[in-house]
């Protein structure tokens, strides 16, 4: 649930942000002069392992305030010709506010703001209003923080920065993820190739005709299947493959890695995760799995076509 800020919320919050980055983290404030607690919890976050990216007003930083940022080897410090934008943006949570990362307007000038939450977890801050609030919100802020980080110029860079490239994972948007998982997925698929596609607010994965008259829809770990045949042609295969007879007390089918669902003739063939197989232990992105992922596909294939091949005329 979004909250409303009012100053001395901002107070408590402003720490919070800082504290609770895990990865990453993101600062956009066109006046700058932190306080020496504020500077001793990103000297923190940087020996947590948290890349900090700071973005200011170009001309309104000090030397003093320049020279503290370049003890923190982590982070990325940029500078903006037109800033007026003011925010604090890390995985759980994103404050836009009217309050500069300055003393004196955090002691003196009457400032208010508005906190996002993309988490339903519950914080050791006794944070009662805990539920996330519409992806929407921040796929509109990830946009605005995207196009000001790429108008702005580096005045340093941080070590990852150096060494491996600025990228940060938490101003990629949906439809960037699902490129990306699009991308790792044809690595290992061969001649099969999957894109990206926007459903509703959504964006997915697909492979059209994985084999031949079905498509694909990767939906997380879920898969959604596709059938492009006449009704009477998916009823009689619906009738050889569905799940809806019980067998102790379960109304899927394993195949592999996978449990299929498939209860009704006009609705498509569902496969999700058999958590008792090993491969669900690894990382999406690791060898491992996505070679698993796409044995387990293969063999369920095997079923499909064979049914698919039987109602030919």
């Amino acid at each position: 649930m979004a909250e409303f800020l009012n100053k001395k919320k901002l107070l408590e919050w402003i720490p919070k942000i800082i504290e609770t980055a895990e990865k990453e983290l993101i600062i956009i404030s066109p006046y700058i002069q932190v306080s020496e607690k504020i500077f001793s919890l990103l000297k923190d976050a940087e020996k947590r392992g948290v890349e900090i990216t700071l973005i200011y007003k170009e001309g309104e930083l000090s030397d003093k305030e320049r020279n503290k940022f370049n003890e923190i080897e982590n982070l990325n410090l940029l500078y903006h010709s037109n800033l007026h934008s003011k925010c604090l943006y890390n995985e759980k949570y994103l404050m836009i506010t009217s309050m500069n990362l300055y003393e004196y307007s955090q002691r003196h000038n009457r400032e208010m703001g508005i906190l996002f939450r993309r988490t339903d977890e519950s914080t050791n801050w006794d944070d009662y209003r805990n539920s996330r609030d519409d992806d929407s919100v921040f796929q509109d802020a990830i946009e605005e923080i995207q196009s000001i980080i790429n108008s702005a110029e580096f005045e340093k860079e941080s070590f990852e920065t150096k060494t491996i490239g600025f990228e940060m994972s938490i101003i990629k948007s949906n439809k960037d993820l699902a490129i990306e998982k699009c991308n790792l997925l044809n690595k290992f698929s061969k001649n099969k190739k999957f894109t990206a596609f926007q459903d509703g607010e959504d964006w997915l994965c697909r492979c059209d005709d994985f084999v031949d008259g079905v498509d694909l829809i990767l939906e997380g770990h879920r898969i959604s299947l596709k059938l492009n045949f006449e009704e009477n042609r998916i009823e009689e295969i619906f009738n050889n493959l569905n799940t809806t007879k019980y067998y102790k007390n379960e109304d899927y089918r394993i195949v592999d890695c996978f449990r299929m669902f498939w209860t009704y003739h006009k609705s498509s063939p569902t496969l999700y995760s058999y958590s008792s197989h090993n491969l669900w232990d690894y990382d999406f992105d690791s060898k491992e799995f996505l070679q698993g992922y796409f044995n387990g596909l293969n063999e369920f294939f095997k079923l499909l076509k064979l049914e698919i091949q039987k109602t030919k005329k």
